[in-house]
């Protein structure tokens, strides 16, 4: 296919995509959510052809196909033949350029599909009334054009009240992948919140040796020689003996360098972007909607604040007219608002405010910092919390539902980056947004015990309930009431507690035989 053409029809498909608004939220049967989900599935495996067949033709790299023409000095060079290197230069520096943008462009729609179909799947639980099969998760790939791999259709759609899951979050996503476009819209405060997310997905593991780079003395036709050899890192390997291995029994090493690996918490920056961008705007539209409610109960006059706020505005207004010069123009401002609030008496001739005044503006401009930059870092951050305190890590590693390559395990460093949330804004997500939070001090150990949980039962084969599980963990490490704890991860208080019986007693030995064993090996 011509370049031109690929690129052409690749742009207009992203701006069907585009065009084509889609609102999850609405969903309310089978038939309205396979709709969706057969849409999005069927344009991601359309973007992940255009991408390959890109990154086949040299998309990745563009910039490498450059030519440099005139390889006679300049001084040597006619005019003519420099302004034609230089046109040839521009065009193929444009077309480089465009082929860089439009896989960009895919790659972000790509991570935007994968995001946005794991929440789907999170969502549902469809049950076929043929084979009586319940299909979740990554099972749904089983439903081909809407029907059941038995062939029925007849199937029903139930909500997966367990599921990590926001069907709000996919019309914020940048589907048709023009991200940069979503990121400009953001305020102020957005763009603060958006930096602080990527910054957190983007904390990355102690480095994993991957590769090395060796320096070897090999004796070869009767003297010594020097190469350079690279080699992929294994577990407990004899680098020495590997070396002697592949370059015989004499050689050498003389000098060795490792080249360490360290992936992100989301290990894929178009993901971490994707994420980021969903959740600062469903934060935004949701604080919106709140805002005025919270601070109608926490200011103490709002007229005062009112004519503050009307004061500041026609202020503006006034110095704009008056003043073409920026500096100048604020100058003006801040004289006018300073006689207007004197003789509103909300401000004296030195020009401090009135007492309750400043409190209100100091308790307005909190609460905005609360909505639009803790909101949407408390609802990531608690979303992956949940997704790793109710999952196993086989499932992690194997499917990550509505976190597209997050790492199924942290390390301690990576942990870090989950820092205590602010108990107001949790307040303030369970009482206004009706999210169904809770407070949790020192939420690093919560992970932390999670892992250590994981690494004690690996290779036991001890089957447990993964959402009961999370709620253990919940109500022993995070002194959580088990009632509290089994309503957060929707599972019922009598499979906690039974959770939580086997935890304790594991390890122990349960029979006489084992006891008798274990004093054995003891003595």
């Amino acid at each position: 296919m011509n370049e031109s053409v690929l690129i052409g029809n690749a742009e207009k498909f992203l701006d069907g995509i585009r065009h084509n608004w889609i609102k999850a939220e609405e969903i309310n049967d089978f038939q309205s959510f396979i709709d969706i989900y057969m849409y999005l599935k069927n344009n991601l495996e359309e973007l992940l052809e255009l991408r390959d067949t890109m990154e086949i033709k040299g998309y990745k790299t563009p910039y490498r196909s450059l030519m440099k023409y005139g390889r006679t000095p300049k001084s040597e060079m006619k005019v003519e033949d420099m302004y034609d290197v230089n046109k040839h230069t521009q065009y193929f520096r444009m077309n480089a350029a465009a082929k860089k943008n439009i896989l960009d462009r895919v790659k972000s729609a790509i991570a935007s599909h994968k995001i946005a179909l794991g929440h789907l799947e999170e969502f549902a639980v469809l049950s076929c009334a043929d084979c009586n099969g319940k299909f979740t998760g990554h099972e749904l790939s089983n439903f081909i054009d809407g029907n059941c791999s038995c062939g029925s259709s007849d199937i029903k759609l139930e909500i997966n009240q367990q599921g990590v899951y926001r069907l709000e979050i996919i019309k914020y996503l940048p589907l048709s992948g023009e991200y940069m476009v979503k990121m400009s819209e953001l305020s102020p405060m957005g763009r603060e919140a958006f930096r602080t997310i990527v910054r957190i997905l983007k904390h990355e593991k102690r480095g994993v040796v991957t590769t090395l780079s060796l320096v070897i003395k090999v004796f070869e036709d009767g003297r010594w020689v020097r190469k350079r050899v690279n080699i992929d890192a294994k577990d407990q390997m004899n680098y020495e003996r590997e070396i002697r291995h592949e370059h015989g029994s004499n050689a050498r090493i003389e000098f060795m360098q490792f080249h360490r690996k360290k992936p992100s918490i989301i290990n894929d920056k178009h993901v971490q972007t994707a994420l980021s961008i969903g959740y600062v705007k469903l934060a935004e539209s949701r604080a919106r909607k709140v805002f005025s409610q919270i601070l109608d109960n926490i200011i103490i006059d709002l007229d005062k604040l009112q004519i503050y706020d009307e004061t500041v505005k026609k202020a503006k207004k006034m110095a704009i007219k008056m003043v073409e010069d920026v500096y100048d123009r604020e100058h003006i401002q801040d004289e006018l608002i300073h006689d207007m609030l004197f003789k509103e008496n909300l401000m004296d001739k030195q020009g401090k405010l009135n007492s309750k005044l400043k409190i209100d503006i100091e308790s307005r401009k909190q609460l905005e910092r609360q909505l639009f930059v803790e909101v949407p870092r408390i609802m990531i951050l608690w979303d992956i919390v949940k997704c790793y305190l109710s999952t196993s890590y086989d499932r992690r590693s194997k499917y990550s539902g509505p976190f597209p390559n997050l790492r199924p395990n942290l390390d301690s460093n990576q942990i870090k980056a989950f820092d205590d949330f602010d108990q107001n804004v949790v307040n303030i997500l369970r009482d206004y947004m009706n999210e169904n939070i809770v407070y949790v001090y020192d939420i690093k150990n919560l992970l932390s015990k999670k892992f250590e949980m994981e690494n004690k039962m690996k290779g036991l084969h001890v089957k447990t309930n993964s959402n009961a599980a999370g709620a253990v963990l919940l109500n022993t490490t995070g002194n959580i009431p088990i009632d509290v704890a089994a309503h957060i991860f929707s599972v019922d208080p009598k499979d906690v507690k039974f959770e939580r019986n086997k935890f304790e007693t594991f390890g122990k030995p349960q029979t006489k035989k084992a006891k008798k064993f274990l004093e054995m090996i003891k003595g």
